[in-house]
């Protein structure tokens, strides 16, 4: 027969689902910050591509500044 593990004590418990979530709470934060770096690139990609033609004018800032009030609205 197969020994009966000992009873688990309320700190032990405590530690480990802390442990759990503290883990959980560091691949989301990981899962967020690798999703904002694909949105913050995409987004720049697209204002190059699409709005400014590939162009580093001076007109350009303006059009960056103009988006990105009206996207914080």
């Amino acid at each position: 027969m197969k020994p009966e593990p000992a009873p688990i004590t309320q700190s032990t418990l405590i530690g480990e689902l802390s442990a759990l979530i503290s883990s959980a709470r560091g691949r989301v934060a990981q899962i967020v910050n690798s999703e904002l770096v694909a949105l913050y690139w995409q987004v720049g990609r697209r204002l190059r591509t699409e709005l400014l033609n590939e162009q580093r004018a001076e007109y350009g800032k303006e059009v960056v500044k103009s988006v990105a009030k009206t996207l914080t609205k």
